[in-house]
């Protein structure tokens, strides 16, 4: 399938897509005028009933479909059209958005306004002939987005669009929720708030508001987007200043499982975009914390975690080094395995190295000889847990940066951060590490070293220095300079407050504890 295939280059409805510019208010009201009286009476509610304000939901229409315009005319909106899909009371729809939206696109594509594609509900190969409806703004509206002078920058989510989320499912290394076995899985889990939610809601406004007034991009990049293959087509990543928004998913429906923190096109992109990413026009740095969790099992246990590095060479055919590598990417998956055979199987498919279960087995047996607290501890499934602890180290080093207007990136294995402070994210991460677990991980031995990132034990003034003496070197972009100087200008034009449409603005004094 092309790029142009309405399946792969599509989004789904963005349900809090919103802007305060005045242009996009007109387009707004243009459109409910259009609608007519009988179309307008049947979205309205009736008598005394609650229900969504119907303008409310245009808007949210038209700014998503602005959005899509902006990063490209041809690109489809994928909406359910089944009256499930829409919980207008649900704390994850803020908005609440109805099933009201439906009859106000069914509106707009007989006015004209919409191009409209039917979806499928075909089980044939694994569900893959199945898609949702597709919608995207005929030439009527794409004349009338053209005569905007709306930015991409004055698009942006919702104030009130819920950042902490509570999940059933697990999820991949982007965020994206995988059904786990089991009966009546949620992938939303509706929750009450309680101060610790509240807190984190709060901790992620701050971050989301100073990475909205945050430029990020990558430098060398000549287009807006970044293409990737998926299973139904080629696959368009907007590399833009709207794929901003970072969310906390927490899974298996407990607050001590998962906890990462997910979002941003910076998740979405292979490694080697990386190196090319600035921050508010400085060249960043990528800094690994890989393969902390079998440090982590050993400090709850109080004991001490012995280094991956065998006292042997145990397989002939491997050397040293790739023994150590074996070894390491083994354990990493034998903490995340219900099985010793689920685990084998799952190192054969991620490592180019063809071994059998005889020989995993005799690494496993070794490693446990070094450290025998941890043999209870593989093949039972508890990465998840692992990953809330480790979140817990990720959400202090942001907390501290955001605390300081300093804008960081993370992953789940790293972070990126603008070149100049590295030596404060070395301090911020000791500091997590003792405030989270107890005690100060050891940079030489707590971490996985098969890297070509910067490792924190190679973090320090000498190489502070050097980096302040030659940056790192990127050549930049026409189409990079040309965005970043949009952005300037409308950061500067924004804060002298000259334009009456509301911009979500950095936090400013509030510290989160």
């Amino acid at each position: 399938m092309s790029v142009g295939d309405h399946r792969s280059h599509s989004r789904p409805l963005g349900i809090h897509s919103w802007s305060e510019h005045p242009e996009i208010n007109i387009i707004v009201d243009k459109a409910w005028h259009s609608l007519g009286q009988h179309r307008q009476d049947t979205l309205t509610p009736k008598g005394n009933r609650k229900g969504t304000n119907p303008k409310l939901l245009i808007k949210v229409l038209i700014v998503h479909l602005y959005e899509t315009f902006l990063d490209d005319p041809a690109l489809w909106t994928g909406v359910a059209r089944s009256a499930n899909a829409y919980a207008p009371t649900s704390r994850y729809n803020s908005l609440n958005v109805s099933f009201k939206i439906v009859q106000l696109i069914d509106g707009l594509v007989e006015l004209g306004y919409l191009e409209f594609v039917g979806g499928s509900n075909d089980k044939t190969n694994d569900g893959w002939n199945s898609f949702t409806s597709r919608v995207r703004p005929s030439h009527i509206l794409k004349v009338e987005f053209g005569k905007c002078t709306v930015e991409q920058f004055d698009i942006f989510k919702h104030k009130s669009k819920t950042a902490v989320i509570l999940s059933d499912f697990d999820t991949d290394i982007e965020g994206k929720l995988i059904r786990r076995q089991g009966k009546r899985l949620r992938p939303l889990v509706e929750y009450k708030d309680t101060d610790e939610t509240q807190r984190m809601e709060l901790m992620l406004y701050a971050y989301n508001s100073l990475l909205q007034k945050t430029y990020i991009d990558i430098a060398t990049l000549e287009k807006t987007y970044i293409e990737r293959e998926t299973k139904v087509g080629v696959q368009r990543i907007p590399i833009n200043q709207n794929n901003k928004f970072v969310s906390r998913i927490f899974s298996r429906g407990s607050w001590t499982n998962n906890g990462w923190f997910y979002g941003g096109f910076w998740q979405q992109i292979e490694r080697n975009y990386r190196k090319d990413i600035f921050i508010n026009n400085k060249p960043t740095i990528e800094v690994d914390f890989k393969g902390i969790h079998p440090s982590i099992l050993s400090i709850n246990k109080g004991k001490p975690f012995i280094d991956y590095e065998l006292d042997e060479v145990i397989l002939p055919s491997l050397n040293n080094d790739q023994q150590t590598k074996a070894l390491k990417l083994l354990i990493l998956i034998a903490l995340s395995a219900s099985s010793k055979q689920q685990a084998y199987k799952a190192f054969r498919a991620s490592s180019d190295f063809p071994l059998k279960d005889r020989e995993l087995s005799k690494l496993i047996n070794s490693f446990l000889e070094l450290n025998p607290h941890l043999a209870d501890e593989l093949f039972t499934d508890q990465i998840v847990n692992l990953m809330y602890q480790d979140s817990l180290i990720t959400e202090y080093v942001i907390k501290k940066f955001t605390y300081s207007d300093v804008p960081i990136l993370s992953f789940h294995d790293s972070f990126i951060i603008q070149y100049d402070q590295v030596l404060n994210l070395k301090k911020y991460m000791s500091e997590a590490s003792k405030a989270v677990l107890g005690k100060q991980l050891n940079y030489k031995r707590d971490f996985y070293n098969y890297t070509e990132n910067v490792q924190f034990k190679d973090i320090n003034e000498g190489y502070y220095n050097t980096l302040m003496n030659n940056p790192p070197k990127v050549e930049i972009t026409e189409r990079y300079e040309r965005m970043y100087n949009k952005f300037r200008l409308w950061i500067e034009r924004n804060n002298q407050g000259k334009i009456p449409y509301r911009m979500v603005g950095g936090w400013k004094g509030q510290k989160v504890d």
